[in-house]
């Protein structure tokens, strides 16, 4: 696991709390990795204002996080001490844009680690010296591996359907067929 069960507090980014509104299995993961006992997570003005701005209900997305990771949400607004921090932020990384700066700065001043899928905004964390996860790559979690077998697979799956399925089908035993174990040693 990332943390052990000592109290943590997270701020999401808009593209995570997303990814847990449209699929519980992210927070599953997450909570499978990250000890979230006794955390708060923090969702941002900003990330409020983005998902808004996508069409998504904040409230239903802050109950998906909080029912998928059992960990109390919170919302917080971005001061202008934050907004000020963010400029100089986009001023030394160039991989960080306004909003996600806004998201970075306040992760910054609320001492939380950031979560995000966003590899800019993770980039731009590493560098200004805040604490940052990132979903996409827990699986590998820092062994330099890249994506994960499993991931590899499912990538797979998803641009080649059809091969996948035609080779899953040529795996299963036909009728009558056994499976001689000595083939396994």
């Amino acid at each position: 696991m990332v943390n052990g069960s000592n109290k943590h507090n997270y701020t999401f980014d808009t593209c995570v709390g997303i990814k847990i509104c449209e699929n519980v299995n992210v927070g599953n993961l997450l909570s499978c990795r990250i000890n979230f006992e006794s955390s708060t997570i923090h969702i941002s003005s900003q990330s409020v204002f983005e998902a808004t701005r996508l069409g998504y209900d904040v409230d239903s997305v802050s109950k998906q996080i909080k029912e998928s990771i059992g960990a109390n949400v919170v919302f917080g607004s971005i001061t202008n001490s934050m907004v000020q921090d963010a400029k100089y932020l986009e001023s030394k990384c160039s991989t960080l844009h306004e909003g996600d700066s806004e998201i970075l700065a306040y992760a910054r001043a609320t001492a939380t680690t950031l979560v995000t899928c966003d590899k800019g905004l993770a980039t731009a964390a590493e560098l200004s010296g805040t604490s940052v996860v990132n979903p996409d790559i827990l699986p590998c979690d820092k062994i330099g591996l890249g994506k994960s077998k499993i991931q590899k697979i499912v990538d797979k799956a998803i641009r080649k359907p059809a091969v996948i399925k035609k080779r899953a089908k040529s795996l299963l035993l036909k009728p009558g067929q056994k499976i001689v174990w000595r083939s396994f040693q």
